[in-house]
């Protein structure tokens, strides 16, 4: 059922999505097509549809910039390995095409979403479901700053689809950008539902999930505290009942109580996600229908893999030995294990895989109280029973106090448990460095990395083209 939501949710704005940039958009007026609730289901449809459609785009420049930059994985061979290189080795400049791609990604985004809160409220239908629709761009519009946070750190505000070309907006300041992002998320979480309307919507639990991580980002303990107890207290979420943690992300199971947001996908060209064929080995031999197997090479370093207690049911999604399509066994040797996170798609024919990736989970909703509430008076016991929660339910024995006594000892195993838990989902970039190992571990891995690269810089051809734009320090 959540795959054929997905598809009427997509294809309803698929046959202009391509094509669909914002100067096709501004030429539609109030006067002939902002007029019926049918309008504005298609406007909020359009503005999901670009978040949520991460593929290959996402694939090729927000994971590879939140994983390779890590001790969590390399790129070997293959086309994407040039894009990849200056990203792994921390050599990257201002006019690499990732950073470009992400920052118009997101902003179109954001202003996909200001069409939906501009236009909407003018529009003649029920008035609940008027203020929802609103909400959910909002969520969409916050969502899409939070990761340009992330990338770039305080980047120009827009909150209006009306624009003209002399309009060149600065920077916000991190005060005015965290206070927008926090007060948007705080507003939406009163009007949105608790159970999403359709598979993939923004809810009450994601949005505060979204602020929960926002606060832990930035280190705002008490906030984060708060905030992630807020989705406890919904009694809507739980960590995935099974008796085999790597069960989670079988697709079967994608539909459950422990994925709070997700980026839904189909196994179709355009709509899926092609992570695997980048994880899979030389000649892999895949288990259904044949599959791309592309000669980039996504491969998980030993010294991550060999950091799990042998134990632990989430080092099983590693692929370390296979058999090819000559039938020779091969197993896999230093820094070349694989990670299989996300299954093979049976049902897929090429190399898009239905595989929905979860964006946040109500594992990172415990981690993240766990973390603050140890930042904010040490380890207590509390802070444990959260962290246990996610330790435990790999199949490992629980923690004690003793192991975890002082606050520098429950921060490390945080930081530990997060790369067991998160690995391949986009996070571990962020979490290196609120805990101040960012560049510390890339200097240990050999790279000529400096303070100033925990942001990246800005787009070059953003600089060029808006004078009120200044650069990230350290950069040219």
């Amino acid at each position: 059922m959540k795959k054929l939501i997905y598809i009427f949710l997509l294809l309803t704005v698929l046959g202009c999505d391509k094509p669909l940039e914002e100067e096709v958009f501004s030429s539609f007026g109030p006067n002939n097509f902002f007029n019926t609730a049918d309008d504005a289901e298609a406007l909020l449809n359009a503005a999901y549809s670009l978040e949520q459609k991460q593929g290959t785009d996402g694939f090729r420049n927000i994971f590879v910039m939140a994983e390779v930059t890590t001790d969590l994985i390399i790129i070997r061979e293959g086309g994407l390995r040039g894009l990849a290189q200056p990203l792994e080795d921390f050599t990257w400049n201002a006019s690499h095409e990732f950073f470009d791609a992400a920052w118009t990604r997101y902003y179109s985004g954001i202003y996909r979403a200001n069409l939906v809160i501009d236009n909407v409220p003018n529009i003649d239908f029920d008035a609940e479901r008027k203020k929802q629709i609103v909400a959910e761009a909002r969520f969409l519009r916050a969502s899409g700053y939070i990761y340009l946070y992330d990338l770039f750190g305080p980047t120009p505000i827009i909150t209006s689809s009306i624009s003209t070309s002399e309009d060149r907006p600065a920077r916000a300041s991190k005060d005015e950008f965290v206070k927008f992002v926090t007060d948007e998320l705080t507003a939406v979480s009163e009007i949105l539902p608790v159970k999403a309307t359709q598979y993939g919507r923004a809810t009450k639990g994601a949005a505060l999930a979204f602020l929960t991580k926002f606060y832990l980002n930035n280190k705002n303990w008490a906030k984060t505290d708060e905030t992630a107890q807020k989705v406890i207290d919904l009694n809507s979420y739980s960590l995935f009942n099974s008796t085999n943690r790597a069960d989670l992300f079988k697709l079967a199971n994608e539909v459950n109580s422990e994925f709070i947001y997700v980026r839904p996908h189909v196994a179709q060209p355009g709509l899926g996600t092609n992570y695997l064929p980048h994880a899979a080995p030389p000649n892999y031999k895949y288990k259904g229908t044949a599959k791309a197997n592309y000669a980039t090479q996504l491969k998980t370093l030993s010294g991550f893999y060999d950091s799990f207690d042998p134990k632990d049911q989430r080092r099983q999604v590693f692929l370390t030995e296979y058999d090819d399509l000559n039938g020779k066994h091969i197993i896999l040797g230093q820094d070349d294990k694989r990670s299989f996170k996300f299954e093979e798609d049976l049902n897929a024919t090429g190399a898009d895989l239905g595989n929905d990736f979860p964006v946040v989970r109500y594992a990172d909703i415990l981690l993240s109280k766990a973390e603050a509430l140890n930042e904010l008076t040490g380890p207590t016991p509390e802070a444990l029973a959260l962290l246990n929660q996610v330790h435990v339910k790999a199949g490992l024995t629980a923690l004690t106090l003793a192991s975890v006594s002082t606050k520098d000892a429950f921060r490390a195993q945080i930081l530990k448990e997060r790369g067991w838990e998160f690995f391949s989902e986009e996070l571990r970039r962020q979490d290196l460095i609120r805990h101040g190992k960012f560049i510390e571990l890339a200097k240990g891995r050999g790279k000529v990395a400096f303070d100033y690269q925990v942001l990246f810089p800005l787009p070059q051809s953003e600089i060029d083209r808006n004078p009120s734009l200044k650069q990230n320090e350290g950069y040219k």
